[in-house]
C-alpha cells in the first residue's frame, strides 16, 4: 500500500457548472482548492492541483428554493462549510469538525431563510471530499453524489438521502427506473429546508494514486447512467483526456441525455508525483 502521508500525494482537479437546457437559473455551486484560501465565492469553471499534506477541499451544492432562493443557499451552504475547515488548525481530517462544519452551514442557511420571505424554506445539498495529512473524509447531505474510479472500477462512496436513491442501493428499484420515478427529486436531508435537525454522512474514504473522483449534482445522473460515467472516468485515469475534457464530456452527456436540470462537476486525478 502506497504510504498516503507523503507530502508528494497530490489531487489534481477540474470542474465546471451549466445552467442546462431549460432552467434560466444555475442554482448549484462548487469550490475546489487548498484550504488556505477561503471560498468566498462559487466557481464556474477552474482547475487545479495540491498536495494531501496542504489540506485541500473539494464541493458541491444543489440550491433547493425556486426563483434565486436555491441560488443563494447553496452558495450559502457552500461557503460556510468550507470556511469553518479553512480557518481550522490544519492537520488531519476529524469527523466532529466535518460535522461542526455542516452544522454551522445548516443554521446559517435557516438563518437566511427567516431573514428574507421570499427565501423562506430554501435549501441545499452538500456532497464534499476533505483531504488533509494524508487522510481523506467524505460529507454528504443530500443527493448530490460522489464516485470513485479505480482500477476498473466506478463505486458510489455517498448516499443518497432520498427514498428513491435508498431503493436504489439496496437493489430494490433498477437505476434506470429510479430515473423515472415520480418521486426521484424528493429527498429527506437538505441543508436548511425550515427543519432544524441534521444528520449528515460523515465518514473517511481511501485515495491511492490512479483514483479518479467525481462530485457531482443531480443533474448528471438525472441522464448519465453509472455505465456511461464509468466510460469517461476510464478515459480520465488513462490519461487519455484531460480533467477538463473529462468535465466538459460528462456536462455535454447530462445535457445531451436530460438537460432538464443545473449540472456541477468536479473531477480529481490522485497522482504520486
Amino acid at each position: 500500500m502506497f504510504d498516503s502521508s507523503s507530502p508528494t500525494l497530490k489531487l489534481q482537479f477540474a470542474g465546471a457548472t451549466d445552467v442546462g437546457l431549460r432552467r434560466e437559473n444555475n442554482e448549484d455551486a462548487w469550490w475546489a482548492g487548498s484550504l488556505a484560501d477561503l471560498a468566498k465565492e462559487p466557481l464556474v469553471e477552474a482547475t487545479g492541483a495540491g498536495e494531501f499534506s496542504a489540506g485541500l477541499w473539494l464541493g458541491v451544492c444543489d440550491g433547493l428554493g425556486g426563483a434565486n432562493a436555491g441560488e443563494v443557499a447553496s452558495r450559502i451552504a457552500l461557503t460556510e462549510t468550507q470556511g469553518t475547515l479553512a480557518t481550522a488548525p490544519r492537520g488531519k481530517v476529524d469527523e466532529t469538525l466535518a460535522r461542526e462544519a455542516l452544522d454551522k452551514a445548516n443554521t446559517a442557511v435557516l438563518r437566511a431563510s427567516r431573514s428574507n420571505p421570499e427565501w423562506a424554506g430554501m435549501g441545499a445539498t452538500i456532497s464534499f471530499v476533505w483531504v488533509e495529512g494524508g487522510t481523506a473524509m467524505l460529507g454528504q447531505v443530500g443527493d448530490s453524489r460522489i464516485y470513485r474510479w479505480r482500477e476498473s472500477w466506478l463505486e458510489e462512496l455517498s448516499v443518497d438521502h432520498s427514498p428513491v436513491g435508498r431503493l436504489r442501493q439496496a437493489g430494490h428499484l433498477s437505476e434506470s427506473d429510479a430515473r423515472r420515478h415520480p418521486s426521484r427529486h424528493v429527498i429527506d436531508q437538505c441543508l436548511g429546508g425550515g427543519d432544524p435537525g441534521l444528520l449528515p454522512d460523515c465518514s473517511r474514504i481511501d485515495l491511492v494514486p490512479g483514483d479518479v473522483l467525481l462530485l457531482c449534482t443531480d443533474g448528471l445522473t438525472d441522464g448519465v447512467s453509472d455505465a456511461e460515467i464509468a466510460t469517461i472516468l476510464a478515459a480520465a485515469a488513462e490519461e487519455e483526456r484531460t480533467l477538463p475534457e473529462t468535465v466538459a464530456e460528462l456536462i455535454k452527456q447530462a445535457n445531451r441525455l436530460s438537460g432538464r436540470d443545473n449540472v456541477t462537476v468536479i473531477v480529481a486525478r490522485c497522482v504520486a508525483e
